[in-house]
């Protein structure tokens, strides 16, 4: 959701409280949330050409807390660009022990990697093909149920809040489904996930855009399908994680098909990847949410401890070639060393190594390097 407001102020009018309600909220006392990453990124291509810059990655700032025992919300939005871009505006509702239901402005509940924070993904930037594939925050409804060792989550959303918007016009609709569960018993963690969503396209703009930068931030897009019409997509994934102590190996993947009145493409990608914590911390697994945590370090900088320390692989395939459509095709490799000195501070050092197959330009290989110093609260 992109809005020009200099502030978050107006977070009650965005939830739907009334004026009382609102007042309510602030006598509560809303907790303050936020988060600061800034990166410098030195990319080269081989053709010599290289490109050094630095970028707030992102600046959010947000409220969240308790409106009654059972119901809570969050506001929070990003001002690291010339707008100001909502992220998680939402209230969910604690119907019982197992059930929420939540409705907002969040994440349709598609892939491991997407659904899982940046402040606690291995890597800088999550994977080409959850980048591709997931339908981002979108206004709807959800409803998470999670017992002991697995879960179900479900939501119903509408158009994407970047999209210009004709109130005469019928919206986007997608429905999303994931079922999740860990298969091992004790600290040991065994993760597997099947997810799908339908997407029906909205009658004012039935076409579709693909896009895929090399998992950094600022350089250019190296895959892109251009416009296309399509009338709906169906997309089916599925994951799998393992966690063990120190250790921790995650893969997921899946394909997305379009519906179309001159092409029906068909898309496809994965990704896999190994880390493991030298100081010994492992990253829990939270079933409420079928994600993998935060890292917290066991002896903390400044408390007579070093922090945490967590090496990582990734590999990532991404195909937007079929038939009449030429996305092109990406294949990356990327090693991350990242150092919490304490639980909510990270330094990071993202080298990315990516060979890019396009129908223009042939193929090419690109190296980029990213160092970010990150902070939240």
């Amino acid at each position: 959701m992109r809005c020009k407001i200099p502030s978050i102020l107006g977070t009650g009018l965005v939830l739907g409280l009334s004026p009382l309600a609102a007042a309510a909220l602030a006598a509560e006392g809303p907790g303050l949330r936020g988060r600061v990453q800034l990166d410098a990124v030195v990319a080269n291509d081989d053709e010599g050409s290289t490109f050094t810059g630095g970028e707030l990655r992102r600046l959010y700032l947000g409220v969240d807390g308790d409106l009654s025992d059972d119901v809570s919300y969050v506001a929070e939005a990003d001002f690291s660009g010339p707008e100001v871009v909502l992220q998680d505006v939402a209230l969910a509702y604690q119907a019982t022990p197992s059930l929420e239901l939540v409705v907002g402005n969040f994440k349709p509940p598609v892939t491991n990697e997407d659904l899982t924070s940046d402040t606690q993904t291995l890597f800088l930037e999550r994977s080409s093909f959850a980048g591709a594939f997931a339908p981002g925050r979108r206004v709807g409804v959800a409803a998470n149920y999670a017992r002991e060792r697995w879960g179900l989550q479900a939501g119903v959303f509408g158009e994407a809040e970047e999209s210009a918007l004709d109130g005469e016009a019928g919206g986007a609709r997608l429905v999303a489904l994931r079922g999740y569960g860990d298969l091992l018993p004790g600290e040991a963690t065994l993760h597997l996930c099947a997810s799908a969503y339908h997407l029906d396209a909205s009658s004012w703009d039935p076409t579709v855009r693909l896009s895929q930068r090399p998992e950094t931030a600022r350089v250019r897009r190296a895959l892109d399908t251009g416009r296309f019409a399509a009338d709906a997509a169906q997309f089916f994934g599925l994951e799998a994680g393992l966690g063990l102590g120190p250790l921790t190996l995650q893969g997921e993947g899946g394909v997305i098909d379009y519906d179309g009145p001159v092409a029906s493409p068909q898309f496809s990608g994965w990704s896999g990847q190994i880390a493991w914590r030298w100081t010994g911390e492992a990253r829990p697994y939270d079933v409420a949410s079928g994600t993998f945590g935060r890292v917290r370090p066991d002896r903390p900088w400044g408390e007579g401890g070093f922090g945490a320390l967590e090496t990582g692989l990734r590999v990532s395939r991404l195909d937007l070639d079929d038939g009449m459509i030429a996305g092109g095709e990406m294949t990356t490799y990327g090693a991350v060393i990242n150092w919490l000195p304490t639980t909510r501070l990270r330094l990071s050092d993202n080298l990315i190594q990516a060979r890019i197959d396009d129908a223009t330009a042939g193929v090419t290989d690109e190296t980029l390097l990213t160092l970010r110093t990150a902070i939240d609260w």
